[in-house]
């Protein structure tokens, strides 16, 4: 009769046992999931809870507790820390559209060597190059447009993902068509260095003018 007391008391401390590490397993993936969100502090205090839940004897109950308390720190985040996860979540989606390091004008300076039509203000980002200038796709999406203007010249138009257009002015030659699919930094048009040749490139969200280095990594 004591031995079969023992038995059962020792399977049901092996169950909790169990139930208690599946807890802190769960704890851990979401811990993983939203890691890049949390301060580091919190962080490294979250693991240290999952860590005494485990050295220590918890109730089941205080371990929910336990996790409880850490995901509702997760919900305090700053927003500037949240705006950063977001911006580096895009600056990782979306590739330069050139190999040039250096724009000669970059969005919302103020309008000099070439004329801007944005309030007096560059509306996005210029490229040039004393040799054959490749653009590329700054990301996967499909081309909606190319076309022709007498200030631009060639222009290419891409969609992407979550609203965002991409813009490429002053292209010499394309080598793309109309609703083609493209790849990330696939090469698009190629710009003359001849009569000042550049790029302007641009860049949209949900039809407005935003900054390209907002989304990338220049």
């Amino acid at each position: 009769m004591v031995r079969g007391r023992r038995y059962a008391r020792r399977r049901k401390n092996y169950g909790i046992t169990l139930l208690k590490q599946l807890i802190a397993c769960i704890v851990i993936v979401l811990l993983v999931i939203i890691i890049k969100k949390m301060d580091i502090a919190i962080v490294n205090k979250s693991l240290d809870k999952v860590h005494e839940s485990l050295t220590k004897h918890y109730t089941v109950a205080e371990i929910f507790q336990s996790s409880k308390e850490i995901l509702a720190k997760s919900k305090n985040i700053p927003d500037s820390i949240t705006a950063a996860f977001k911006n580096s979540g895009n600056k990782l989606a979306f590739s330069p559209p050139t190999d040039v390091n250096a724009a000669i004008t970059t969005f919302g300076e103020k309008k000099g060597y070439f004329e801007s039509e944005y309030n007096g203000f560059e509306r996005g980002m210029k490229f040039q190059s004393d040799e054959e200038l490749q653009v590329y796709s700054i990301g996967g999406g499909i081309v909606a447009e190319i076309g022709d203007t007498s200030q631009h010249g060639k222009y290419i138009r891409i969609v992407h993902a979550d609203d965002i257009v991409s813009i490429y002015r002053g292209c010499t030659q394309t080598y793309v068509k109309p609703l083609e699919k493209v790849k990330k930094g696939q090469i698009i048009a190629s710009i003359s260095p001849e009569n000042n040749g550049h790029l302007s490139f641009e860049l949209w969200h949900k039809g407005e003018i935003v900054n390209p280095s907002s989304y990338i990594d220049f």
